[in-house]
């Protein structure tokens, strides 16, 4: 039988402080009209637990447990040499996405700095839930089970666990971080074993908290991996004062934007020879040949528009220290040159995802329609990021003289969107060709993770342009896995925007050992040619080694933690200036999306509902698949394989979800309403 990680006394505090916070909730039930019922269950979701700030309070406490927890008891680092280390790490963020305002939320990150395991989702469900002392016992055993066990030379010795804090700027995310700290504390002392240090970087995005604990946990790795003198060695006190040093700086806002800026400036880089060059074929042939034009985001009130305000002030640095210098091989305008946002929606404009935010565009299919941005999008190139700021939408609306001039003209407005399947299609295209020009294609594989939710227009391009893709179930954490487990490098975004591209460990060790081999192929070919061969042979070497350089700023320049919005801005833009300063309308035409129509039917329990083949397929109740193909045979659409239909229960409540696909937007909402009366019918 396993030795409990947590002692019998620090269970026994906890669960009396736990016991506590039930009692103070029932005692102020009455007196906060914004409390619910406590009965109510609150569900694990994607990445931690999501409601009504006011029923918040109890869970932040035991979320803040479990991240010292995983924090203490977890391996967080992947070195042999680590496996000792002082300084374990994992993460809080409080904030709920895309939720209104009035919600807010605790995910919880491991020490790797992705979305707590699949794992321990039951266990952290019923640690929040639980109301009682058995249940509060019987949830820390179901949870220690899912610890791993450790072998290490210091498992007596004194062990400190970092949890960082973060939060977005909804109102109650102070309250709450608080809360989550006290839960975090309650596994220190000293009959615990473990310290607990808490790191609290206030308002930031949610993956930003994700990349400090990332970082963190390497900042502990290239520690131990680097010889450092024997004294240090020996003296203990010292050596740990100078890993927390590392840490420290590592995991500071400043680091993490310094990332990602210098990343894109090195991806949008361009030789000598091109500058004197001039133009390519393609790039004359572009109206936007010279730069590209602002990108207006709309920051959805939310926590993105601090933090870009925080990128934009070091591009400012960078250029100010660029024009000071005179052997830099920047102008001092080119930094003004190469990044023109314009932010709009900030937390000081409204309530946060109040009618802007990439949720609302990207289902809405309009721009957001806050009072001070309303008309500013028209004729604009357009972002859109969430409330956290993980989630990203393109888009561009293009306003038009209808009649003649005079009293009888009108505008026409055409919206149009760049969703998750279209920031996919655009960073696997730009990866495929790079590794092409790298000589890397039959080495490193890539493909497109993507859900159900991704219109068939583009899958069938993927298809026709020979580009692998792999369906995964709803939900980040799925496509993330998805992508994760099938391509070296793996391309994901849902529909709504919230991805990335992951690039394995040994996809980065190919490429960087690549670049080392190419540079010394230059430097020797180089030496040993005769004179009038070394330009050819410099050409094609230096087409191969720009691939290559190329693919080494597009990883500095993605958030290698998780989907990151601010990253995905400066991926996309350094892309499209790549390509020559590619327009919106260019991008958009690549392939023609679907009319789609999304739905919810009210059902007295989603459960009944059970999916397979990526949740594209209903196994029960049975006969209700068979009816949805049956309404999809009934039109011709199908015929044509451009129609489908597929239903799905909600994550978190007593709702089916209706997924139609066709050819027009009549035919869409005529399939959506027999699909939706055969949920009412199979499953009431």
């Amino acid at each position: 039988m396993r030795t409990k990680r947590i002692n019998q006394e620090t269970r026994r505090h906890f669960i009396r402080l736990c016991l506590l916070s039930e009692e103070d909730k029932d005692h102020g039930k009455e007196e906060n009209e914004e409390t619910r019922s406590s009965s109510n269950y609150v569900s694990y979701g994607t990445a931690g637990f999501r409601c009504h700030h006011a029923e918040l309070d109890p869970i932040a406490f035991r979320c803040g447990f479990i991240a010292s927890c995983v924090a203490a008891f977890s391996r967080t680092t992947t070195t042999n040499n680590s496996n000792d280390a002082p300084f374990t790490a994992a993460g809080i963020c409080v904030t709920a996405s895309h939720n209104e305002a009035s919600d807010n939320g605790l995910k919880i990150v491991d020490g790797h700095g992705n979305v707590l395991g699949e794992a321990y989702e039951h266990a952290c469900e019923m640690i929040c839930n639980a109301k009682t002392e058995a249940q509060l016992e019987n949830a820390l055993d179901c949870f220690e089970e899912k610890l791993p066990f450790l072998e290490t030379s210091r498992e007596d010795a004194k062990k400190t666990a970092v949890v960082y804090f973060g939060r977005d700027t909804r109102e109650s995310g102070e309250r709450l971080v608080e809360k989550a700290k006290e839960g975090a504390r309650a596994l220190g002392g000293r009959s615990s074993g473990v310290a607990v240090k808490i790191c609290d970087r206030g308002v930031v995005t949610t993956p930003m908290l994700h990349y400090f604990v990332y970082a963190h946990g390497k900042a502990v790795e290239a520690f131990y991996e680097n010889k450092f003198q024997e004294e240090e060695k020996n003296d203990e006190d010292a050596t740990e004062r100078l890993l927390w040093e590392k840490i420290d700086a590592a995991t500071q806002e400043l680091a993490y934007f310094k990332r990602l800026a210098v990343g894109y400036l090195s991806l949008i880089e361009e030789d000598e020879e091109k500058k004197k060059k001039g133009k390519n074929v393609v790039e004359g042939l572009r109206a936007n040949a010279t730069t590209l034009p602002p990108l207006h985001i709309d920051c959805a009130n939310g926590v993105g528009f601090v933090a870009f305000e925080k990128l934009m002030a070091l591009f400012d640095v960078i250029r100010e220290n660029s024009s000071s210098s005179e052997n830099s091989r920047r102008s001092a305008t080119t930094t003004t040159k190469e990044i023109a946002l314009v932010l709009k929606n900030g937390p000081n404009d409204g309530p946060v995802n109040l009618n802007c935010g990439s949720d609302f565009v990207q289902k809405n299919q309009r721009a957001p329609e806050t009072p001070s941005t309303r008309l500013s999008f028209v004729n604009q190139r357009c972002a859109s990021v969430d409330g956290d700021c993980d989630r990203l939408v393109y888009f561009s609306i293009e306003e038009e003289e209808e009649g003649k001039e005079g009293e009888n003209s009108s505008k026409k407005q055409n919206f149009m969107l760049c969703d998750g399947d279209k920031l996919s299609i655009l960073i696997a295209f730009f990866l495929i060709e790079q590794l092409f020009l790298a000589g890397l294609a039959h080495k490193i594989s890539l493909g497109i993770a993507h859900t159900a939710y991704s219109n068939g227009a583009f899958t069938k391009f993927c298809e026709k342009n020979g580009v692998e893709t792999v369906c995964a179930k709803t939900g980040v954490k799925n496509v993330h896995k998805a992508a994760e487990e099938h391509f070296d490098i793996g391309v994901y975004f849902e529909s709504n925007g919230h991805g990335t591209a992951l690039f394995s460990d040994e996809a980065v060790k190919v490429i960087e050992k690549e670049l080392v081999d190419e540079l010394t192929r230059m430097s020797v070919e180089q030496h040993l040619r005769k004179e009038e061969e070394k330009h050819i042979q410099s050409v094609i070497l230096t087409t191969k080694l720009k691939a290559l350089l190329t693919l080494k700023a597009t990883i500095q320049t993605i958030n290698p933690a998780i989907g990151d919005a601010i990253s995905s801005v400066l991926l996309i833009e350094g892309i499209l200036r790549k390509k020559g300063n590619m327009p919106f309308q260019e991008w958009h035409a690549m392939y023609r999306d679907l009319p789609t129509k999304q739905t919810k039917v009210k059902v007295r329990d989603r459960t009944v509902i059970e999916c397979f083949d990526s949740e594209r397929k209903c196994l029960k109740p049975e006969g209700l698949q068979q009816r949805i193909d049956e309404i999809l045979l009934l039109d011709s659409c199908v015929k044509n394989n451009n129609g489908r239909a597929f239903v799905r229960p909600s994550g978190t409540e007593d709702i089916v979800r209706v997924y139609v696909e066709a050819s027009d937007a009549e035919t869409c909402e005529k399939i959506s309403t027999k699909v939706e009366e055969a949920v009412i019918e199979f499953c009431n």
